[in-house]
């Protein structure tokens, strides 16, 4: 029965435990962020809608350094510490935010004040955490590892998100009490971490070089170094593209979003309600869709699936919301399409791709992508997205249309240069 069920997921054997982890150590941290996130998003509708363009500026700003600090940093620190210093020092953060919103009268212009901070703060904690955790998943995983076991790890990202948007929608009445589940969770995943770190060692065929290349720094002090390896790369500067397309898909949808909920919901708690349940139902999609899907498809029918396709619905949804705006429904598929498709499909795409590059890339570049590239996108697309909602509020959906189409003709164009890295390498 045992051998039924791997053969049915595709692992091997003696890689069950080393997956189990992975799973659990991806869970925890979804679901850490999974608790965040409604919260930051209902805080957000505490002030103007015109006022999250700036929110999504300051995200970007703030990255921007914070990028730069944590490449100075990874330099001076051995890699299998680096996680840790991080981890930590979000969950000393979230300590402080925590106090502070217990403290701050919760109808006062101060607390209006310290929901932006922490908006601008759950962003550079989504990006920092996830990314990071990922690079050390693509340090011990190979290639046909990758293919076989990221959709089903990323499964682990879903049912983690399921979880903690399930506790979000049952203790909405908490508020900010649920930052304590938040910290509770981050917390475990630094545990499960050195789990992660021993399991990876003992099945490693070279022992000398695993422990080697984690007792290192993961290399030059230089801050741009990342991006100075991304201007010599055609196959990164599409990536960079890539990114910049889902990002600016995300920001338009994202902005609509918080129009219509802000008119369709009243009170802050219904709102932190409303965001749980639209994330509890993608993650919920998502997780199924991992476990039995994702695989299968990138092995039928190759990542030129899992990266261009969703670009193509998704445009096709755009041009769909045209014609049914302002309604809330249909808005609340195509999102949930958009989502869905992302976390089943995109993002393990996305991971695969940094398989075969080198350690600098899968930490340097991967951290640059997934902080100021990602952000800088957001941030360039809310302003973007603003300019076109004076002209008209269908002017923001035609071109997120556009966006979308080009955005999966770049999938395409990177699944198939990923094909030729790998055979290269092969």
């Amino acid at each position: 029965m045992q051998s039924l069920f791997l053969k049915i997921l595709s692992i091997k054997k003696e890689e069950l435990w080393l997956l189990i982890w992975s799973v659990i150590f991806i869970f925890l941290l979804f679901a850490s962020y999974a608790i965040l996130r409604p919260l930051r998003d209902a805080l957000a509708l505490e002030g103007r809608i015109s006022d999250i363009k700036w929110l999504f500026l300051a995200s970007f700003v703030v990255i921007f350094f914070a990028s730069f600090i944590s490449i100075w940093l990874a330099s001076y620190l051995k890699r299998k510490n680096y996680l840790n210093i991080i981890y930590l020092f979000f969950s000393l953060n979230l300590i402080i935010i925590y106090i502070a919103m217990r403290l701050i009268d919760s109808h006062s212009e101060a607390f209006v004040s310290l929901a932006r901070i922490f908006y601008v703060w759950v962003s550079v904690f989504n990006l920092f955490i996830i990314s990071s955790a990922w690079s050390l998943l693509t340090d011990i995983f190979e290639i046909d590892s990758s293919k076989r076991l990221f959709g089903i790890i990323t499964a682990g990202a879903s049912l983690g998100a399921i979880a903690g948007a399930s506790m979000v929608k049952i203790f909405s009445n908490m508020g900010e009490n649920l930052i304590l589940l938040s910290i509770t969770f981050l917390l475990l995943a630094l545990g499960v971490k050195w789990i992660l770190m021993h399991l990876a060692y003992q099945l490693s065929t070279n022992k000398v070089e695993f422990k080697a290349r984690f007792s290192k720094s993961i290399g030059t002090k230089n801050p741009l170094s990342g991006f100075a390896l991304i201007i010599r790369s055609r196959f990164l500067l599409a990536f960079l593209v890539f990114i910049l397309l889902l990002t600016s898909v995300s920001t338009f949808l994202y902005m609509e979003q918080a129009r219509i909920v802000k008119e369709t919901f009243l009170s802050r708690e219904a709102r932190i309600a409303a965001f749980g349940y639209i994330d509890l139902v993608v993650q919920t999609a998502s997780f199924l869709i991992q476990i039995f899907l994702t695989a299968r498809i990138a092995k039928i029918f190759g990542l030129k699936w899992l990266l261009g396709m969703l670009g193509f619905v998704i445009g096709l949804g755009f041009i769909g919301l045209v014609f049914t705006h302002p309604l809330f429904l249909p808005f609340v598929v195509v999102m949930c399409l958009r989502r869905i498709g992302e976390y089943a499909f995109i993002k393990p795409g996305r991971e695969m791709l940094f398989v075969p590059l080198d350690s600098d890339s899968k930490y340097k570049v991967k951290n640059f992508f997934d902080t100021v590239v990602y952000r800088g996108g957001d941030a360039l697309s809310v302003q973007l997205e603003a300019l076109l909602a004076r002209v008209s509020i269908l002017a923001p959906l035609l071109v997120g249309a556009l966006l979308s189409f080009i955005w999966g003709i770049f999938g395409i164009y990177l699944a198939k240069k990923y094909e030729k890295i790998t055979n290269n390498s092969a």
